[in-house]
Parts: C-alpha cells; structure tokens; sequence
C-alpha cells in the first residue's frame, strides 16, 4: 500500500505545481494596468455646501486605487450662481478620488463663457485651490484680439486672472495714447 499512495502523492503535487506555474504564466501574459472597474459614460459632479462647482464627463474609465483614468474628457466649470463659466476639452484625464484634482493631456482646449481659448498639451486642476496649473506651452486668445503665448501656466478656469510662469510673449490690441495730444 504505501507504493501505490507514494505515486499518488507525487502525481498530486505535480499537478498542483503545474497549476502554480500555469496561474504564474497567465498573471505575466495579462498587463499590468487593468482597472478594478470600467465605466461607460462617467458623469461626477463636484459640490460644495450644496453648490455645484464642476462636473466631469468622460466616454470611457477606469477606476484604479485613488485614480481614475478616462477617455474624452469634459470637465464644465461653474460660477457661483451655478452657470457654466468655461468648459475644458481633453482626450484623456486622470482623476485623484482622494482629492479631486484633476489631470489632462493631448491637445487640451479651455474655452470661457466670454469666447476667450487656451491651448496647451497638458493641464493640472488643483482642486483646493481651484486655479488651472501647467508647465508646458500654452496659448491664448481672447475675444478682444490679445493673444498670449508663453510656457507655464496659473490661473483660474474662468481665464480672467492669468499668470505666465515661464518666457511670454503677445499682442494686444490695446493702444496706447500719445502723452503730447
């Protein structure tokens, strides 16, 4: 008897260790990044005492951890009578469940309720602070025909207080009276 359980013994454990080595190998064949949950059509709107500061939209995401990661986003920023004040453009984002920042990339385009336009390649939203962060190359046109283009970037999603960080450059319409008339 013992020869006939000392076979079945071996025969078990390899069987267990080649399932060990099947799951191993299909753990490495899957990537790396696969999202715990995947939603179509995202909506999530930001409040606070009740009143809505922005909301997101995205076609596709991925709920990670603390991050989401989405596909054609759209995030609306409101005013505090909860009208739409500028909406921001983007192919993609990442969202912070944690803090509610907010980050866009490839060809992202901010547009303001008074027609004024941002274009960079990449946006941070800091959500405590609610200002529009960036350190890549941005350009601006408003409604008045001043065109600002610089690298680096701070402002507020309404677009009305704008600070370059980095080099500048622009045009504006604006002139200037001659002091001797």
């Amino acid at each position: 008897m013992k020869r006939t359980i000392r076979p079945a013994i071996i025969t078990f454990a390899l069987i267990l260790l080649s399932a060990a080595c099947e799951e191993k190998e299909i753990e490495e064949r899957l990537p790396k990044d696969i999202p715990k949950i995947v939603l179509e059509k995202l909506c999530l709107t930001e409040t606070k005492s009740g009143q809505k500061l922005w909301t997101l939209n995205a076609d596709r995401a991925g709920v990670y951890d603390e991050i989401i990661k989405a596909d054609s986003v759209t995030v609306l920023f409101y005013d505090e009578h909860e009208k739409e004040s500028s909406i921001l453009k983007a192919p993609r984002g990442e969202l912070n469940t944690r803090t509610h920042n907010i980050f866009v990339a490839d060809s992202v385009v901010v547009i303001t309720s008074d027609s004024t336009k941002l274009y960079t390649d990449s946006l941070f939203w800091l959500n405590d602070s609610a200002k529009i962060l960036t350190d890549a190359y941005v350009k601006i046109f408003k409604g008045d025909g001043t065109v600002i283009e610089g690298r680096g970037l701070r402002t507020d999603p309404r677009l009305t207080r704008i600070e370059i960080i980095g080099e500048t450059k622009g045009v504006s319409p604006i002139k200037i009276p001659d002091i001797r008339k």
